[in-house]
C-alpha cells in the first residue's frame, strides 16, 4: 500500500464516480442524473448524457429456514 508522505487524505472521495466518454466527475448524490423505472436504475451523465449504469434492482433473497 503507497501512503502520501505527507498524511494528507486524498483529495477525491471514494463514491466519485468518472465518465469514461466526457471525464466528468462528481459524486453519484451531487449532479449524476438517476432515472429509476420500476426495478431497474439507470445513472446518465449530465454533462454528455453518456449512460454510465444500467442495472436491475434484484429483491433480497427470501432465507430459508431448516425444520
Amino acid at each position: 500500500m503507497n501512503a502520501d508522505a505527507s498524511g494528507s487524505p486524498p483529495s477525491r472521495g471514494k463514491s466519485v464516480l468518472f465518465c469514461p466518454e466526457c471525464r466528468f466527475e462528481s459524486a453519484l448524490s451531487d449532479g449524476w442524473l438517476v432515472v429509476s423505472d420500476g426495478d431497474e436504475r439507470t445513472v446518465v451523465c449530465p454533462e454528455c448524457g453518456h449512460v454510465a449504469d444500467h442495472r436491475s434492482e434484484r429483491s433480497a433473497p427470501t432465507p430459508q429456514h431448516a425444520d
